[in-house]
This record gives C-alpha cells, sequence and structure tokens, in this order.
C-alpha cells in the first residue's frame, strides 16, 4: 500500500450573502446517502457530520459511451467488457465544509459545480455563492515562496513576452498551444518575482490558462487557478490495490490540516 496526494482548494461558501448559519444548514442538510440518475449518469453524494464539519463523499460517472472490449495487460490482447451497460464506474471527490469558517475544502475545483447545484436544490429560495478567498492585490501582497506557476497560451505569446527564446517556438512545428510549467522549491519572492507575478495578472487575458501556487508567511498554501483565488492544503494518504483511497483516513487527515492550520492563525 502505497500514498498518493490530493490537494485540497479552500473556497469561501455563503447562502444569501452570509456566513454559513450552523444551525439551520444542518437542518436542511442531513446526514446520508442521496443518489440523483438522469439518463445515463449519475451523481452520488453520501454526508456525514463530524462537530461542526460536513463530510462529502461525492462521486458521478455515466454508463456510456461503454466500450464493447477492454484491454487485459497481462496477456496483452482484448477482451470482452465485463461491465454491463447499466453498470457505471463513478469517479470519487472529497469536499470538507468547515461550517464553522463557512470554507469549503474540495479536492477538485472543476467538479464545484456538481456539488454547489446539489446544494442549491435543498436551499431552494436562496442563492449559494463562492466568493474568492483573496482579490489579486492581497494574493500578491500574501505570496512570500513559490512552488509553481503554468500557464498556456498561443507559443506566440511567450516569445512576444521573452518567457522563452524565438529558438525554441520555431521548433514547435505550428502547435496552437504550449505550456510552460515552472517548478520551484521554497523559492523566496523578491522583486523580480513579484514584478514578473504581477505581470502575469495584467496581462491574464492573454493565457488561456494560469496556475499559481505558493505559500505565505505562516506556510500556508494560496493558489490561483482558472481565475479563481483558494487557500491550499495538500495531504499524503494511502491508496488500495485499486488505487482507492479510504474515504474515512481522507477525512481523518484533511480535517487535521484544516484544523493544524487554524491553530497556527490563531
Amino acid at each position: 500500500m502505497y500514498k498518493k496526494t490530493l490537494t485540497f482548494s479552500g473556497i469561501v461558501c455563503y447562502i444569501n450573502d452570509f456566513k454559513i448559519d450552523i444551525d439551520s444548514f444542518k437542518e436542511v442538510v442531513q446526514s446520508g446517502r442521496f443518489d440523483e440518475v438522469s439518463g445515463n449518469r449519475v451523481h452520488i453524494f453520501e454526508m456525514d457530520y463530524e462537530n461542526n464539519y460536513l463530510k462529502i463523499n461525492f462521486s458521478d460517472g455515466s454508463a456510456m459511451p461503454r466500450n464493447p472490449n477492454v484491454y487485459n495487460k497481462t496477456k496483452q490482447e482484448f477482451e470482452p467488457n465485463p461491465r454491463d451497460s447499466d453498470q457505471i464506474e463513478p469517479k470519487e471527490y472529497f469536499a470538507v465544509f468547515d461550517l464553522t469558517s463557512s470554507y469549503l475544502w474540495l479536492s477538485n475545483t472543476k467538479k464545484k459545480s456538481l456539488l454547489i447545484d446539489y446544494f442549491q436544490k435543498l436551499f431552494k429560495n436562496k442563492k449559494i455563492v463562492l466568493k474568492d478567498v483573496y482579490d489579486e492585490e492581497k494574493f500578491i501582497e500574501g505570496l512570500k515562496t513559490l512552488d509553481q506557476i503554468k500557464l498556456s497560451a498561443a507559443p506566440s505569446l511567450f516569445s512576444q513576452s521573452n518567457s522563452v527564446s524565438k529558438a525554441l517556438i520555431d521548433e514547435m512545428y505550428g502547435a496552437y498551444e504550449a505550456i510552460l510549467h515552472l517548478k520551484y522549491k521554497d523559492t523566496f519572492i523578491g522583486d523580480d518575482l513579484q514584478t514578473k507575478i504581477k505581470s502575469i495578472f495584467k496581462n491574464r487575458e492573454s493565457f488561456n490558462g494560469i496556475m499559481i501556487a505558493g505559500r505565505d508567511e505562516k506556510n500556508i498554501g494560496m493558489f490561483f487557478n482558472n481565475n479563481l483565488f483558494t487557500r491550499k492544503i495538500d495531504i499524503e494518504a494511502p491508496v488500495d490495490d485499486n488505487e482507492m483511497f479510504n474515504p474515512s483516513d481522507v477525512f481523518s487527515r484533511i480535517i487535521a490540516k484544516i484544523e493544524e492550520e487554524l491553530n497556527a492563525n490563531g
């Protein structure tokens, strides 16, 4: 059994522009498992409370498309797919909602709409709103060390900004998009790096994608990805022979990290 990394991003979640009222929230959002089946697609939500944390193990998947054949890597040959046409292998995600602070921690922010849509159905006459943890200025000021920068854009943009040489651009053989991924190790953000980060935000509309990850003075993760400013917590959790996480173990680890961060801020 080995461990894999899960990255949780923290987003502030309000109801009608107010932080969560714990008692009323618990009345509306009940513990248990809730399935939503629509056509070939299924959404599954498993909710459980631990004090004022809502632990959410959610997943989604579709029965189609279904390849009639699967590849056996041991035999190195195709064989009939044993999965029936009405069976689904849903992909699993995790979230922890800290009701005290109104922070929603997600293992995959790309799936935030799936969870928010579910909450919105429960709070029919209210509006679920996600808000940035930081604004641009506070994000730049708060970053003290840099972990990575990832940019995607037309190759010509990198040449114009002197990010890479023209010779390298010429070797891209007509590619319509290039991805520049810069990784750092506890790199202090001085004036030069801060100026570079400011320049990226100034020209953000020119990029197809921007990701910036680093840490503040208390070593708490700060994250910008696709126009969303969040906080970030990484955990290492064991997986089984099928490379699946144990939900109880994941929740135990992420809640411990959240409380560790709260104590650091306290």
